[in-house]
């Protein structure tokens, strides 16, 4: 107990002479995901919620990695695995993979989306009080989708993995940095793809904190629309939802 109030309390010290300047950070987040938007392949576009009756504010946890080779320098990688359920009796037939599904169907549905992310950053700001950075890197997403009729056993799958380059900014402030921290920070990135469609990724949080840990609230968007160029299969959802996060800071 005592090495560990050693080590809690030396790095306690050092983030007050500077909350910037640590060398790895380490953040564990669980989001409620609210989602919206549609998909479809080879047949009609598919609402996600009034098609697929998606459920709601599911907890999805989320995980970042900052690493700091030199101030202004950071490697960051983070990584997202989105599930959703649904049930719906149908108010209109669908057609999704080439196979129907009637008006008077119930159908279940299950949806998987995997998204990771690494990339370099550099802070053109980088100061006790904060800093500004851009950043550039690459998205991998792997999505599932399957429907399954419930009155004729009727199942059609869909999978589809994609890489993309994505390219934003991100900041920090500490407005109140004494005995604890007061940290405001938020980030924005994506990439339009001409007429393949687009990813937009946004957040912003607020936090406190003493030493090395942040405790920190915040809300999250994801909107994307990725898509063939004939636009016959492709995903195009919103994820929102509020974020709560814990965040490691490490000398």
């Amino acid at each position: 107990k005592f090495a560990l109030f050693f080590v809690l309390s030396v790095a306690a010290a050092a983030q007050d002479l500077d909350p910037e300047s640590s060398r790895l950070e380490i953040t564990g987040s669980f989001w409620s995901v609210d989602s919206s938007g549609s998909i479809h392949a080879n047949g009609t576009p598919i609402d996600l919620k009034t098609d697929l009756g998606v459920s709601q504010g599911p907890a999805t946890f989320t995980g970042k990695l900052v690493a700091k080779p030199r101030r202004k320098q950071k490697i960051v990688v983070e990584g997202t695995p989105v599930r959703l359920d649904g049930s719906m009796n149908l108010s209109r037939s669908i057609t999704y993979r080439g196979k129907t599904y009637s008006v008077s169907d119930r159908i279940t549905s299950k949806a998987e989306l995997n998204y990771f992310y690494a990339g370099y950053q550099y802070d053109l700001i980088s100061r006790p009080g904060g800093h500004f950075g851009l950043e550039a890197g690459g998205a991998w997403l792997n999505a599932t989708g399957t429907i399954v009729s419930q009155t004729t056993g009727i199942t059609a799958s869909k999978s589809e993995t994609v890489g993309l380059p994505l390219a934003g900014a991100e900041f920090r402030v500490f407005p109140v940095h004494r005995r604890f921290d007061v940290e405001i920070n938020g980030e924005v990135k994506g990439m339009a793809f001409g007429r393949y469609g687009h990813y937009v990724q946004a957040s912003a949080n607020a936090g406190v904190g003493f030493g090395p840990v942040l405790v920190e609230g915040g809300y999250r968007i994801v909107d994307m629309d990725i898509h063939t160029n004939d636009r016959i299969s492709g995903v195009a959802p919103q994820f929102t939802g509020p974020v709560l996060s814990l965040v490691f800071r490490i000398p």
